[in-house]
């Protein structure tokens, strides 16, 4: 059986040095973004964003986004909170709240001091370890301070249990996993035939969503750790580090080295 964390619940930093932009950056859960100091540029669609350290910006899963950080004084520095699929439908449940027609212009909105002093308090909690009621309780206080701007819809428009979101939360547990269609068909008890139908009828592949998770999970990595790259390489399942480094300048745009290189000063 795979290991379940008993939170999955996190906040993680991004600091860079120098200007560098990613493509087709896949969230593979709900997050958030605060940005500390600089500024970044987000393109999605035909929509384009520009978000300053005065704003919070929505990530919803299901889009692709165009990403290029601008450091400021030399320091772009973010804060990025990830919310598990089951939290955000524990939310729903408990406020009642309900999908509402989507608006795919409004991922940003102004900070304000509910949700910096809920967003303070939960990085405190994740960081002293306190229990899992107590850091889902600060993570719901900070999306009802999004509700007060009514846009939090955004964030939890795509949190049905989907397949894809089923697939991307399994993977997502050991990524550097040998998965295969009939392995993740046997853990959700579905036909492998089955798994492969409801895949295509959403629009996506099983090698997609395999190529989403371990590519998007090691970007973070790169952003947010110290490891060296052939070691995230290898957490994500990829025992060459050359072929690492070709999928993943195919899918951003940028190689490992270049954006590990613009973390530091």
């Amino acid at each position: 059986m795979l290991a379940k964390d008993r939170t999955n619940l996190k906040i993680e930093e991004i600091r860079m040095h120098k200007h560098h932009e990613i493509h087709r950056v896949k969230p593979l859960m709900p997050a958030l973004c605060r940005i500390r100091q600089g500024k970044k540029v987000i393109n999605w669609e035909t929509h384009s964003l520009t978000v300053d350290n005065n704003q919070i910006i929505l990530f919803p899963c299901g889009y692709e986004f165009y990403i290029a950080n601008y450091p400021e004084a030399g320091l772009y520095l973010a804060e990025m909170l990830y919310y598990p699929i089951d939290l955000i439908e524990k939310f729903q449940n408990l406020y009642a709240i309900t999908d509402q027609i989507r608006n795919t212009t409004g991922f940003c909105l102004p900070q304000n001091p509910e949700l910096i002093y809920c967003w303070e308090q939960l990085k405190t909690s994740i960081s002293r370890d306190f229990s899992t009621q107590i850091q889902e309780h600060l993570a719901m206080g900070v999306l009802l301070s999004l509700g007060a701007h009514h846009v939090n819809c955004l964030l939890l428009s795509d949190s049905k249990q989907s397949l894809i979101s089923r697939c991307y939360n399994l993977m997502l547990s050991e990524p550097g996993t040998k998965w295969t269609a009939n392995k993740v068909a046997r853990y959700l008890y579905i036909s492998v035939s089955t798994l492969h139908r409801r895949l295509a009828s959403e629009g996506v592949s099983f090698q997609s969503i395999l190529d989403d998770v371990r590519l998007n999970n090691a970007l973070s990595a790169i952003q947010t750790t110290v490891k060296p790259i052939s070691e995230i390489a290898r957490e994500n399942g990829y025992k060459c580090p050359s072929r690492f480094t070709e999928r993943f300048h195919n899918r951003f745009k940028i190689t490992p080295r270049e954006l590990r290189k613009a973390s530091r000063e």
